[in-house]
């Protein structure tokens, strides 16, 4: 037979099991039952006549019956050594670091034909129950004293849950800890490589040439949850010791590192950020080949791959951390990317880092008699010049134009200048050869009724490469264009008499899809919904939250969460105006009050439009983070005509 001593093949597993039971089994009774080790304790127990209590379930099976009888019955068995072989009737299938293999073990007991592809219904099948059987074994495993990794097995798998000492302590979960990771796709856990030739553990391997899931795609993901996220540590270091096999390979750089920022009482994450490493394995193996090296095992090594993040909110109590990989394009059997650990710890504040400042927080606040009303909430200050109103509003005086919430704001200050990117197109549908600043993309002029923001929708912060070609999102195949946008926002909004807010997929049609409302950077919202109607869109969106419409018009469907963004918040006191809707009323940030997000305020919730009114502000608008309707869900007020459709009547 073939197989040695620590492998699972039937050399090394199968044992003749001889009975000596004079008076019980009568002499040359043969029974084909399949026993395993784990039987012996019920069987004997049964035989000798020894009650068992039933104090915890057992492996094992008694057997004993079907042994005396000669019998046997048909019956499921997994063998766990550095691999794995389960056993169904007369299938035997083997898992191990090089893949999968599925002998007939009746009609091919030496195991020399795998029949994984011509019989991959019976292969599928059996992966699928030796995942079972692994997700049940993981849930009965004890804890350890450094870290505990549990997970909930049911229709619908939550995430692991990891409980670290303290948060200036470094979590690493290695080997056997990271039995509890959540794996979908192209990815299972078990022995990296074979123990008879290197001794690398137990961890994750991410298949690149094998369709482990059997969905016709090479991709997958093995994802961690950290509690270990503090408001007092802002900067962490994820990282994973990995090592690429010759053959693993992925198109489009397609290997990357992601973390998930997370809230207790959220549903999904509030944000996400990602780096891609492929590059970085390519360049390694030109960079460190060496023709002396021993080639046995092959030419890849260990090496540590990271990433440096910082919260986007203080309130992030939790992150998922994964490993993961698309575009699968690996060859033969030695495609695989191992993971051996994953680790993460809080790092100081990077040297080269500036926090991002917030414009309108460090405004002075002027002599109110000095002021000059426009209407409504809004101001000119002549910072000691003529009281006679400029002719527009520019990237030159936008510190002029004021709205009164608790204190004066000058919320385009900052906000009036971008770059229209290679890449993207210009207004005339050309794609764009070379970076061009556009100092004018935003200029204001005020009328009698009106603030009248004319934009050129250019967002002046990171996007996504768009068009996706790469289906890094979800293959949008729109460019970001400029335009030519102008946009009315009335300067006394008039409350709606009878507003609608938005169910749970719009169908009452309270929110038109397009634009209804603008940021303070002349980036138009969206409702939450995408261009297929009743689709949240939240998933399609690029780290700063936004995407291009099929129109070519870059848009925001949620609050740009990301770092870069204009709109630093530290959650240090109530948020800034980002941005109006198109019945006039502003649309602040996620923050009430210092460390309070709006969508948790208890003592002035926000309505079913995020919506609350208070002494110094009026109604307002809140975002709300991972919260659906994200933007506003409804028009409080009367959305100006001038800008299109508005909602739909009763």
């Amino acid at each position: 037979m073939r197989g040695q001593k620590r492998q699972v093949y039937d050399g090394a597993i199968r044992v003749p099991c001889v009975i000596y039971a004079p008076g019980v089994i009568k002499p040359g009774t043969e029974s084909y039952q399949m026993v395993a080790i784990h039987d012996l304790l019920p069987t004997l127990a049964a035989a000798t006549g020894v009650p068992l209590k039933a104090t915890k379930p057992l492996d094992g099976q008694n057997l004993w019956p079907n042994l005396i009888r000669g019998e046997a019955e048909t019956r499921r068995v997994v063998i766990a050594e550095e691999e794995f072989a389960i056993f169904q009737d007369n299938w035997k299938l083997i898992e191990s670091a090089t893949g999968i293999e599925l002998y007939d073990i009746i009609a091919d007991p030496s195991e020399q034909h795998d029949l994984a592809d011509s019989r991959s219904q019976v292969a599928t099948a059996l992966v699928d129950a030796l995942t079972k059987y692994k997700q049940k074994v993981a849930r009965d495993q004890p804890s350890t004293p450094v870290a505990e990794v549990a997970r909930t097995f049911d229709s619908k798998p939550s995430p692991p849950k990891l409980l670290t000492r303290s948060a200036a302590d470094t979590v690493v979960l290695e080997g056997s800890l990271l039995a509890g990771a959540e794996l979908q796709g192209d990815v299972a856990y078990g022995v990296l490589g074979n123990r008879l030739t290197e001794s690398n553990g137990k961890g994750i391997r991410l298949m690149s040439a094998d369709d482990h899931d059997g969905d016709k795609q090479l991709a997958g993901e093995a994802s961690i949850v950290s509690n270990d996220i503090t408001p007092q540590n802002r900067w962490y270091r994820f990282d994973v010791l990995g090592l690429a096999q010759d053959g693993f390979a992925v198109d489009k750089d397609n290997l990357y590192l992601k973390v998930e920022f997370l809230q207790k009482g959220q549903n999904g994450s509030l944000d996400f950020i990602k780096t891609r490493i492929f590059s970085q394995i390519v360049r390694e193996r030109n960079d460190f080949k060496d023709d002396g090296t021993n080639e046995s095992l092959g030419r890849a090594t260990w090496r540590t791959y990271a990433m440096d993040f910082r919260t986007p909110f203080a309130e992030i109590d939790s992150v998922k951390l994964s490993v993961g990989f698309a575009d699968g394009i690996g060859e033969g059997k030695q495609s695989e990317f191992w993971v051996n650990s994953m680790n993460l710890s809080p790092i100081p504040v990077p040297a080269e880092y500036k926090a991002p400042v917030n414009a309108h927080r460090q405004f002075p606040q002027p002599d109110p008699n000095t002021l000059v009303a426009l209407g409504g909430r809004w101001y000119f200050d002549p910072q000691g010049g003529s009281k006679k109103l400029p002719r527009q509003f520019d990237y030159t005086n936008c510190d002029q134009l004021l709205y009164k919430s608790d204190r004066f704001e000058a919320p385009f200050a900052g906000n009036m200048s971008s770059w229209l990117r290679a890449g993207y197109k210009n207004l005339a549908g050309d794609i764009v050869e070379k970076d061009e600043y556009k100092p004018d993309a935003v200029v204001i002029t005020v009328t009698k009724d009106h603030i009248v923001m004319q934009s050129r929708n250019l967002p002046n912060h990171p996007t996504a490469t768009f068009p996706d070609k790469w289906r890094m999102l979800d293959g949008n195949p729109s460019y970001i264009q400029e335009k030519a946008n102008t946009w009315y926002l009335p300067k006394e909004p008039q409350l709606a008499a009878d507003p609608i807010a938005m169910d749970a997929k719009n169908s009452n049609g309270a929110l038109p899809m397009g634009p209804i409302g603008v940021a303070t950077n002349g980036v138009i919202f969206f409702n939450p919904f995408d261009h297929i109607f009743e689709t949240d869109a939240v998933w399609r969106l690029d780290r700063c939250c936004g995407h291009p419409s099929p129109q070519s018009a870059y848009h925001y469907h949620k609050y740009p969460v990301c770092v870069k963004t204009p709109w630093s918040d530290e959650g240090e006191m109530h948020s800034s105006v980002i941005g109006f809707a198109f019945d006039g009323l502003p649309v602040y940030g996620p923050y009430e009050a210092d460390g309070l997000l709006a969508k948790d305020d208890k003592q002035n919730p926000l309505n079913a439009f995020n919506l609350h009114e208070d002494k110094d502000r009026g109604p307002h608008y809140h975002v709300t983070p991972g919260k659906f309707p994200h933007i506003i869900g409804g028009y409080w007020g009367e959305p100006d005509p001038k800008n299109g459709r508005g909602r739909r009547a009763r």
